[in-house]
């Protein structure tokens, strides 16, 4: 048997194991199979097969990403971990188009307010305020109202 197809079959394999898990993106598998030092080319045809064959989307990952997230993570942040996974802007974009991150704004805001014993943040002094909207910001909210 060729070398090559020996190599495709490894990484083939090795790919199958590593999504079999969780979903992954196309980026994930290449960098898993980069590890453990397959060729590129090798690698780009498993990548192609797993595509093609519907074991990887991109798409799909970052849609389910979002159902998942969107409730308890900002949308910058949803944005920064689904680019770090490798999709692509034009993705992520059409997936958090119809995504409202209020319901997670409230609930990092009712998190911040019980840290400091406030019900609201009218109870807020501005040295206060300016602590629970820093730490809003940090994680990725638009932060407006002081």
């Amino acid at each position: 048997m060729h070398m090559d197809r020996i190599d495709y079959k490894q990484a083939l394999s090795k790919a199958l194991v590593f999504i079999n898990y969780k979903d992954r993106t196309c980026h994930e598998v290449r960098e898993k199979l980069s590890k453990e030092e397959y060729p590129r080319d090798t690698i780009d045809e498993v990548v192609e097969f797993l595509c093609n064959d519907g074991f990887l989307n991109d798409r799909r990952y970052a849609e389910y990403y979002v159902v998942c997230y969107e409730n308890r993570r900002s949308k910058y942040r949803i944005k920064t971990e689904l680019r770090s996974k490798g999709i692509s802007d034009d993705i992520i974009s059409e997936v958090l188009i119809n995504s409202d991150e209020s319901q997670a704004y409230e609930k990092a805001l009712s998190k911040q307010l019980s840290k400091y014993g406030l019900n609201n943040i009218e109870e807020a002094d501005y040295q206060t305020k300016s602590k629970i909207y820093a730490s809003l910001y940090r994680q990725g909210y638009t932060v407006t109202g002081y």
